[in-house]
């Protein structure tokens, strides 16, 4: 892991989608709901075409800088100081999100299935996989992401196919939900949930052909908004109670209502295997972005080298929430609007003004 690794296409839209995937399996579109309504949907489909507009402005800035990430962008706008700035600005994001999903994914594991088992047991077995395949690399991660994403697709769209019979259309009514400013305006800031931006910021460095890097984050934020919408009117039409189920895994609520004959009556324990499994590789490639960043950071040779206190500071905190309304509160009142702040304005700005600073470059070169 001395020098970056590369990988294709392929593997670096498996990656996307175990990261959107990610978004379903928290509840993630609960918070849409508890803030719009049975307007959620149309919510959805508006900050799709605000993230596609969006993401086509952060390509063409990104254009002019090549292998760089929103690290390197930064050290060319401001040098060091704001490159340091901004680098320990992502380690709290991608640290204290993935460690309210470790959390939040092993309380409800322990909630279900080992009420018996302590708290610490459980997330310390999701450390030690994760502390693994970090240690293997960025490939080693894709490459497991491959073989995975079939069958975490798959389980999502069983799911959302399989409760389609118990849905009532007329859930999904009023459309605009609590209103038009509540629906389009007021909760902009729930753009948060397309978190794959925050990902293609770093992603051109780890690309093999980077012509592939605007069709990619398009891709990217296409799935995410088809996945969030399928997930969000399943919800609506599934429960007319679901403003009160956050606090349990919604897509366990509906493996509750499936039943294929009188052999298979309980398959929820088999999707939450699948789950674990995506959790896990969701998570290796959060402890892994957060290796290259600290390695930018301090220049160290290998980020292997990173992962194991990376990984201790992850379980600590993971542990340092007092319990799962903490957690709601966080997210949803500060992880919120911190990934907004963060994601989309000050790394916008800090593109758009090393982009013009870039063509200045150029202009003041030609004409020299």
């Amino acid at each position: 892991m001395n020098n970056i690794e590369k990988i294709g296409k392929a593997e670096v839209i498996a990656l996307f989608i175990i990261i959107i995937s990610n978004n379903i399996i928290i509840n993630i579109p609960t918070i849409i709901i508890d803030f719009t309504g049975t307007g959620a949907w149309l919510n959805v489909i508006y900050l799709t075409i605000i993230c596609l507009i969006f993401m086509l402005f952060v390509c063409k800035f990104f254009k002019p800088f090549v292998n760089f990430d929103i690290l390197d962008v930064s050290e060319f706008l401001g040098g060091k100081i704001l490159k340091f700035i901004i680098a320990i600005a992502y380690l709290i994001f991608f640290m204290s999100f993935s460690a309210a999903c470790l959390r939040y994914f092993a309380n409800n594991l322990q909630n279900i299935y080992f009420d018996t088992s302590p708290l610490i047991f459980i997330i310390l077995l999701f450390i030690i996989p994760i502390v693994i395949s970090c240690r293997a690399g960025l490939k080693a991660i894709s490459g497991t992401n491959i073989i995975l994403i079939p069958i975490t697709i798959l389980s999502i769209f069983t799911l959302f196919f399989a409760a389609s019979r118990d849905f009532v259309w007329q859930r999904l009514f009023p459309i605009f939900g609590y209103g038009l400013k509540e629906t389009f305006l007021k909760n902009t800031p729930n753009i948060f949930v397309f978190n794959v931006v925050s990902y293609i910021y770093f992603l051109k460095p780890f690309l093999k052909t980077e012509t592939y890097y605007k069709k990619i984050s398009i891709a990217a934020v296409i799935m995410c908004g088809i996945y969030l919408l399928l997930s969000v009117v399943t919800l609506l039409m599934s429960f007319a109670f679901i403003t009160q189920t956050d606090e349990t895994l919604s897509l366990y609520l509906l493996t509750r209502l499936i039943n294929l004959g009188k052999f298979l009556q309980r398959v929820d324990a088999l999707f939450i295997f699948v789950w674990i499994l995506a959790i896990l590789s969701f998570l290796s490639l959060n402890v892994f972005i957060i290796s290259h960043i600290v390695k930018k950071i301090i220049n160290v040779k290998a980020s292997s080298e990173l992962v194991l206190p990376i990984s201790a500071i992850l379980f600590t905190i993971s542990l340092s929430f007092k319990d799962m309304s903490t957690l709601k509160f966080i997210v949803r009142n500060i992880y919120k609007y911190y990934n907004c702040i963060l994601v989309f304005i000050v790394s916008f700005l800090i593109l758009l003004l090393a982009y013009i600073k870039k063509k200045k470059k150029s202009i003041k070169a030609n004409n020299n």
